[in-house]
């Protein structure tokens, strides 16, 4: 895995360094540098230590399992082959799981493996963007702008450093903008992948259906009043659209419609025995108007300080480096009010900016705010951002302002990046230790292959959902998964069960269990929580 991280990196170097050289005929020295150096920092930040930053997430294992189980039994945890959406963890986007399992197959349950696509796409689909805005001919300082913003973004460097099933929504609704991008600098074929991009986002995040018809729709629009696209482009793209859209479309009628769960061609269609949509949509009951404002002021609030007021993970976003938030919050209101002043001499690709935000409309207003269930928002919002830095480098004036400012930038980033590969990764594990919601794999293996060597039937009080986790620390067949479960419980009794065993106990908590004391006991450690372990190894 490491040759594949180091082939890819010196793939990419060669790319940035390309790119920076074929845009020296608009880009001044300062700005080649700018670009370059962000690029760089992106693609360096985003695979160094991508196994073990952050902790394994309890929904990434779960996705993790489903696609080693896929790649090695045809199935997954659930037996369904080739799921439209998988029953997992109460429903999970599929994509993702589906563009792993090579790597699965060839690496195994390997965690940066699992990570490397949505990494890789996260920093290409950037300097993609770079590039397109190039072919636009878009101001060298707004380039060197939104490639210094994006390669920074504190969110999106961390979003893409974990692979959540919806995660890669960022990458691909990056990416499906750079084409649509590069279309209106010329080339019709650009228009025919992004339009095949989008259609694949409805397979990245359910979060995002509610904006993704608008999105469509304007799109569509927009091109053929611009004259990019012709009646027949508009037909061959739809008909292309709903060929893609046909799978998902059967599980919504399945979920939504109460059609009986059935096998469409070689994929399984099952409904979700409950959806997560309370999770993400604000809530309709009570004075609905007042819910919507309050919405979109926490939004705001977390674009311009970095804290989730309805989501406390920390895999999104460390509060205390607010000020880079606020700085690039600044830039955003700029931009969009220089956009809009002047939005008569605008050109094409800066209109069709504009109107895709407008289309995220729909998650401002009914999503619950954060980044989790806001990203593409928030891509919109960190692109606007690097728009207005751009602005505020063509400025000629207050050049001393100019310095103090990037340089507050710079310090921020370097602190936080200091922070995220030092201190973070203990910070974070203890932070999510209430259920085991987040663990350190290396401790884990280590911690499973020692209670494996007392050699009992039944392992009780796992620290950790076994149910998510186990499948991953010990990779099982999906047949024989309630086994697994069986012999690993996360349930811990306070009297000694027939049978051999070992009750697995948090040593803070030793007295609650006297009945446990008269056991042969060994002290162990895990995701920074002492444990003290008492077994049994007597069948009687």
């Amino acid at each position: 895995m490491r040759i594949l991280i180091m082939i890819s990196i010196i793939i990419i170097i060669l790319a940035i360094g390309f790119l920076t050289y074929q845009m020296r005929d608009r880009l001044t020295k300062w700005q080649q540098i700018l670009t370059s150096l962000s690029l760089l920092f992106l693609t360096f930040f985003e695979f160094f230590r991508l196994g073990s930053i952050p902790g394994l997430f309890g929904d990434e294992a779960y996705s993790m399992y489903d696609s080693w189980s896929i790649a090695h039994y045809g199935v997954d945890r659930n037996l369904m082959h080739n799921a439209i959406y998988s029953l997992t963890s109460g429903g999970q986007s599929v994509l993702y799981e589906h563009l792993t399992v090579p790597l699965m197959k060839i690496f195994g349950m390997n965690i940066t493996a699992f990570r490397f696509p949505i990494a890789l796409f996260a920093v290409i689909s950037i300097i993609i963007l770079v590039y397109a805005l190039y072919r636009n001919k878009i101001n060298s300082n707004v380039i060197a702008g939104v490639a210094f913003t994006m390669s920074t973004a504190q969110w999106l460097l961390m979003y893409c450093h974990w692979a959540m099933d919806c995660n890669v929504i960022v990458p691909m609704f990056i990416l499906t903008i750079d084409f649509i991008l590069l279309g209106l600098a010329g080339k019709k074929y650009h228009f025919y992948i992004g339009f095949i991009l989008m259609a694949l986002l409805a397979y990245c995040y359910i979060g995002a259906w509610i904006a993704l018809p608008f999105m469509y729709i304007f799109t569509l629009l927009f091109l053929k009043k611009k004259g990019k696209i012709s009646n027949k482009d508009i037909i061959a793209l739809i008909i292309i659209s709903i060929v893609i859209l046909i799978p998902i479309l059967t599980y919504t009628a399945v979920q939504f419609l109460g059609l009986p769960a059935f096998k469409f061609l070689w994929f399984s269609v099952a409904p979700l025995p409950a959806t997560r949509a309370v999770n993400s949509l604000i809530s309709f009951k009570g004075n609905v108007l007042n819910t919507i404002i309050s919405n979109i002021i926490a939004g705001i609030s977390t674009l311009a300080t970095g804290v989730v007021n309805s989501d406390t993970s920390s895999y999104t976003s460390i509060p205390k480096y607010q000020l880079f938030y606020l700085i690039n919050f600044i830039f955003f209101v700029y931009a969009i009010v220089n956009f809009w002043k002047n939005r008569k001499q605008n050109s094409d690709e800066i209109n069709y900016l504009m109107g895709i935000s407008i289309t995220m409309f729909p998650i401002v207003i009914l999503v619950k705010s954060g980044f989790w269930h806001w990203p593409i928002v928030y891509v919109l919002t960190s692109l606007w951002s690097g728009f207005g830095l751009g602005l505020f480098f063509k400025n000629n004036s207050h050049k001393s302002l100019k310095i103090f400012i990037f340089g507050l930038l710079l310090v921020e980033t370097g602190l936080f990046t200091g922070y995220y590969f030092g201190n973070y990764p203990h910070d974070e594990i203890k932070a999510n230790q209430l259920g085991g919601y987040s663990i350190n794999t290396t401790q884990s293996k280590h911690f499973i292959n020692e209670l494996k060597k007392l050699n009992v039937n039944t392992y009780y009080g796992i620290p950790f959902f076994n149910e998510s986790y186990m499948g991953y620390l010990i990779p099982t067949n999906p047949y024989d998964l309630n086994k697994l479960n069986e012999k690993w419980q996360n349930n811990l009794p306070k009297t000694i069960q027939p049978g051999s065993a070992a009750y697995i106990v948090p040593t803070s908590q030793i007295n609650n269990y006297p009945n446990l004391q008269s056991l042969p006991s060994k002290n162990m450690e895990v995701n920074y929580v002492k444990y003290t372990v008492y077994y049994n190894q007597n069948n009687d």
